[in-house]
């Protein structure tokens, strides 16, 4: 039975199951079922615990033997299985289909792996464990998925996230879940209450030098280019690199692009804005910003932006803070005559 971590803890509220399989490729994900499985355990006597990790020339007779002893402690015995890559050897392979057999009613078997590739899943070990194990996935949150998956995780603590709040906590995470995770776990610390708003996100999850960023990208589209510098200058000295200010740079270049092609298409500015997920704080400034640059412009500016990724992925000669600074100086220039 193959079951998803996020319903995992109600699958243990109807009583443990003496085998469980936990792999993936999210860490965070099987790390926190691995723990729901362990205090789930102790609270029902699984007190006697033998953990291992399997790495180098693992000794697999160590654990062979392991339910046929009797328990030294008088609780039941928790066998742990840890194989961070996937991959148990030819021995190791035998000697879980062995351990699965010797499973008995005062004893627990969890084995936890990391990515399952397609040659994994045709072993006798993997199959074997599908069948007489609850196998608990702990897929890959993508992109696509991950703003739902911020907003449930603050769901089961008690919170809500206005929509603007989202899209800035979407980009200081990155996708990352243990940092969403940290970020979390600080706006419960600090005492945010019903719902998370901007002024909480930039607060928890934004450092100074990343909100730092947005205040250059706002001077910017309000075309003061000396504060732009300012900013910039500063955040060079702060030891910030290149592609950091750039996932900011290219974020909100996505977004104008966005807008100019929906428009062009027959959308309003606000409905086009609104589409693009542009904050609602933002959005005058954002209009008055398009309605004096033409499609060709923002064209020469993603451009631009390109060629700046280039230059710090190494493809392109040059020095990559020139390049941003050159991109800074096109996008905080002011343009006269605009025509679509």
């Amino acid at each position: 039975m193959i079951i998803k971590s996020s319903a995992l803890n109600q699958h243990l509220k109807k009583g443990l199951q003496p085998i469980y399989f936990i792999y993936g490729v999210e860490d965070l994900l099987i790390l926190e079922s691995l723990d729901l499985i362990r205090k789930t355990a102790l609270a029902n006597d699984f007190s006697d615990k033998n953990k291992y990790t399997v790495s180098g020339r693992f000794n697999w007779n160590e654990i062979n033997s392991s339910f046929k002893s009797q328990s030294l402690f008088g609780g039941k015995q928790y066998l742990e299985i840890n194989i961070p890559n996937s991959r148990p050897g030819k021995q190791g392979s035998e000697s879980i289909i062995n351990l699965i057999d010797e499973v008995h009613d005062q004893a627990m078997l969890v084995i936890v792996a990391g990515k399952m590739e397609s040659d994994i899943k045709r072993a006798k070990w993997f199959k074997t464990l599908e069948k007489k194990a609850i196998s608990v996935s702990c897929d890959k949150v993508y992109s696509s998925h991950y703003p739902r998956w911020i907003q449930s995780r603050l769901s089961s603590k008690g919170l809500e996230i206005d929509r603007d709040a989202l899209d800035m906590f979407v980009l200081f995470t990155e996708g990352n879940l243990m940092v969403a995770k940290q970020s979390i776990d600080r706006l419960i610390m600090m005492e945010v209450r019903e719902i998370v708003t901007i002024k909480d996100v930039s607060n928890c999850v934004a450092d100074g030098a990343h909100f730092d960023v947005f205040e250059l990208m706002d001077a910017a589209m309000m075309t003061k280019k000396g504060r732009v510098f300012r900013i910039f200058r500063r955040l060079k000295s702060e030891g910030m690199q290149p592609f950091e200010l750039m996932r900011a740079v290219n974020y909100v270049l996505n977004q104008l692009s966005n807008i100019i092609i929906d428009i062009d298409d027959g959308q309003s500015v606000k409905q086009a804005m609104q589409k693009a997920r542009i904050w609602s704080n933002k959005q005058r400034m954002t209009g008055d910003f398009l309605s004096s640059r033409s499609k060709k412009n923002i064209d020469d500016l993603i451009h631009q932006a390109c060629e700046v990724d280039k230059t710090i992925k190494g493809v392109k000669k040059g020095n990559p803070w020139d390049e941003v600074g050159n991109l800074l100086l096109m996008l905080s220039s002011k343009q006269h005559n605009a025509k679509r």
